[in-house]
């Protein structure tokens, strides 16, 4: 029996890049055909000159370019018939996102939106913890260090968006929240209130030169349980949990893209959510500081 095999081109063989080029040399069902842009040569890929040159010889690529180019690349990649991956996030609007879907959808392939931090053992101890309890009040505060495309607002989109991961967490977590008011914001920093029901949620996203990638999410639950992710640990009023090994993040979304295209396998994020949460992003980016909305 002849194993099907999808042919995997790269958009960007930067950091996520080569990290994809990993994982689809880790999947025995896909083949790493090249790349275009970024370093393919440091993969030992094919190097290709043109994104219409890889499209013709692909079944799909991932999309590792920066931010601002993922929903155009995307587009040109349905438009040639080709399945496309995309790392986070997919559009810079929900609006956008959402014609993306529906081309998708209208030519028959698979538009697969990276989300690794749902897969993570951090992720899943706090959904399991947080099911059938209610949010009493909490916070998310995130740092990171920039550099290259990063650094510049253009390529990296406004902190919200290029945010969505945190934004994913707690709505995978607690439920999808809203925004209640955002208290201050500049091309690489906002600090906002979110809102889940009743309970109010601090969002605090800074990044800038020299500062450390961490992440901080506290929830106090109305049983009185207290939840606390640092970086990877995850601690319950106090203790650490002892949290699995885990699978590679971008191996297991990998499996998932692929299972996806040649099995019909569903996505492990809702097209819904997705949207819901670059909708959130779309206010938090557009909605005018406290100090500055007339009263």
């Amino acid at each position: 029996m002849t194993t099907e095999v999808v042919r995997w081109g790269i958009f960007g063989v930067g950091r996520a890049g080569r990290a994809r080029a990993r994982a689809i040399a880790a999947d025995p069902r896909a083949q790493l055909v090249g790349g275009w842009r970024g370093d393919p040569a440091s993969v030992s890929a094919r190097a290709f000159a043109s994104a219409e040159a890889l499209l013709a010889e692909v079944d799909a690529v991932a999309i590792c370019s920066p931010n601002a180019l993922h929903a155009a690349q995307a587009r040109k990649a349905l438009d040639a018939g080709v399945h496309a991956l995309v790392e986070f996030p997919l559009a810079g609007s929900a609006s956008e996102a959402r014609a993306l879907l529906q081309q998708a959808a209208a030519v028959g392939r698979v538009l697969h939106v990276e989300h690794i931090e749902l897969l993570g053992p951090a992720a899943e101890a706090l959904r399991a913890w947080c099911r059938g309890r209610r949010l009493v009040s909490g916070s998310v505060r995130f740092t990171s260090g920039h550099s290259g495309w990063l650094a510049d607002p253009a390529l990296a989109l406004s902190v919200a968006h290029r945010n969505v991961a945190r934004l994913h967490r707690l709505a995978d977590a607690v439920g999808l929240p809203e925004v209640a008011r955002v208290q201050s914001r500049g091309p690489h920093y906002l600090e906002a209130i979110l809102r889940v029901g009743a309970a109010e949620v601090g969002l605090s996203l800074r990044h800038g030169p020299g500062l450390a990638r961490h992440t901080e999410m506290a929830l106090r639950l109305d049983d009185g349980a207290s939840i606390l992710q640092s970086g990877r640990d995850v601690f319950v009023d106090g203790v650490r949990l002892a949290l699995p090994a885990g699978p590679g993040l971008f191996a297991a979304d990998q499996r998932c893209a692929t299972a996806r295209i040649l099995n019909g396998a569903g996505p492990y994020v809702d097209p819904d959510q997705v949207l819901a949460v670059l909708g959130l992003a779309d206010d938090l980016r557009q909605r005018p500081p406290a100090s500055l909305t007339p009263r």
